[in-house]
């Protein structure tokens, strides 16, 4: 898939990673986290572990992945430092999908 509006792009390791919030990645981010509604989601991710990091990870480059079957392997070789490092991209493609601009 090409880069839309919207798309983040984020380090990991040596690669660029292109992110997408989609509305099959949020349902699934819901589903994987545990959330009840966006309010139960936003308490989750401010309190993520990096294993929940890399499940959101995971759900937000498989719209971008050529094999989207292959993004839950490649997120877990996802070093925490990264997970960090990606978190404020990751905030930006939250605020920016439910942002009124």
């Amino acid at each position: 898939m090409s880069f839309q509006k919207g798309d983040q792009s984020i380090s990991i390791g040596t690669s660029s990673v292109t992110i997408r919030l989609t509305m099959g990645a949020l349902a699934e981010i819901n589903s994987r986290l545990g959330a009840s509604g966006p309010q139960s989601l936003s308490g989750r991710l401010r309190r993520f572990t990096p294993s929940q990091g890399r499940e959101l990870l995971a759900c937000l480059m498989r719209p971008n992945s050529p094999l989207p079957e292959s993004t839950d392997r490649s997120a877990a070789l996802i070093s925490d430092a990264d997970i960090a490092r990606a978190m404020p991209s990751i905030c930006r493609l939250f605020e920016e999908a439910f942002s009124n601009g």
